[in-house]
């Protein structure tokens, strides 16, 4: 059994699932496992211990045969220059737990709300409370009589209010009541008079807000001028600008349409039926489409009775097929 136990530790030994065989044979050489150089890993290490100490220069170094108890209990040595109280005008002078704790009490309050007691002498904080406590009287007062001119000019508003809400207090119901509809009457009343019929004896166009338009905007885009158009039925277009624009339209459009007739821009400005057939019959001749074409229109027939145009019959005739 002991012989059993011995090969199965020397077979952990052998695979060596820790890797400690491997940094041992490793470390002879001067390497570590992951390849690392020994010796300048030691001495990277030594320039940052030097490096730490050079910057704390009082840093206590620790004796490895001294009592770490004893070490744990002495006070810790902290610097504390007092830079910083000296940049914000405070006194930098007293112990360190003093300066700590005149600094912390600027991380809550202002420097205008410090007292006196913590700046130094002739410095700029305590000028500058000085300062603002002044800027601070002048705010308040300009704010002061700002409210007074203001209760001035409204001192007559005031006072009618005053006097309207007293005289609602001393109503009773009933009078309360006859005020409400008194009030609802002349609203009516008002609404009334906007309901009357406007006085338009021109009978200019409605603008967007339901009174005639100006008579000089009326002369200015000609809306006396009347528009008739057959096409679209003799509907009337009052104004250039309408009648122009009106041939674009769905109207005008459908009547072309009735009429067979294209809605292009030769047709601008044609409001008759028949002046649009005329047209619209020379523009046909002029693009051929009613000219006589005699090798396509001109008939043949054969000894059989087929009937063929001049083109056809000719090619059939000289290809022997006929």
């Amino acid at each position: 059994m002991p012989d059993l136990f011995v090969l199965f530790l020397q077979v952990d030994i052998y695979e060596d699932k820790d890797n400690a065989r491997k940094d041992e044979i490793a470390a002879l050489g001067g390497q570590t496992a992951t390849g690392t150089n020994v010796f300048s890993a030691f001495y990277d290490r030594l320039k940052e211990i030097r490096e730490y100490h050079r910057r704390h220069p009082a840093a206590r170094v620790v004796d490895p045969n001294e009592d770490f108890e004893v070490l744990l209990k002495e006070e810790p040595l902290i610097e504390f220059s007092g830079e910083a109280l000296a940049a914000l005008g405070l006194k930098s002078g007293g112990t360190v737990q003093q300066r700590a704790e005149r600094l912390f009490l600027t991380k809550d309050t202002p420097l205008e709300k410090l007292d006196k007691k913590h700046f130094a002498k002739g410095s700029r904080g305590q000028e500058q409370n000085g300062v603002s406590a002044v800027n601070s009287f002048k705010e308040i007062a300009l704010m002061e009589a700002k409210i007074n001119k203001l209760c001035e000019l409204l001192e007559e508003t005031v006072d009618r209010t005053k006097d309207n809400i007293v005289k609602k207090q001393a109503l009773t119901y009933e009078e309360i009541e006859a005020e409400r509809e008194e009030e609802d009457t002349q609203a009516d009343t008002e609404s009334d008079d906007d309901d009357q019929q406007i006085y338009n004896p021109l009978k200019l166009p409605m603008g967007w807000d339901g009174k005639p338009i100006p008579y000089w905007l009326y002369k200015l885009h000609g809306l006396g001028q009347e528009f008739k158009c057959e096409i679209c039925g003799n509907y009337s277009y009052w104004g250039r600008r309408a009648f122009e624009r009106h041939f674009k339209e769905w109207r005008h459009q459908h009547g072309m349409r009735c009429l067979g007739i294209p809605n292009t821009k030769n047709f601008n400005e044609i409001t008759s039926i028949e002046e649009a057939k005329e047209l619209w019959k020379r523009i046909q001749e002029r693009q051929g489409v009613n000219k006589w074409r005699p090798d396509l229109e001109e008939e043949y027939e054969d000894k059989e009775g087929n009937i063929y145009n001049k083109k056809t019959y000719t090619d059939l005739q000289r290809q022997g097929l006929i």
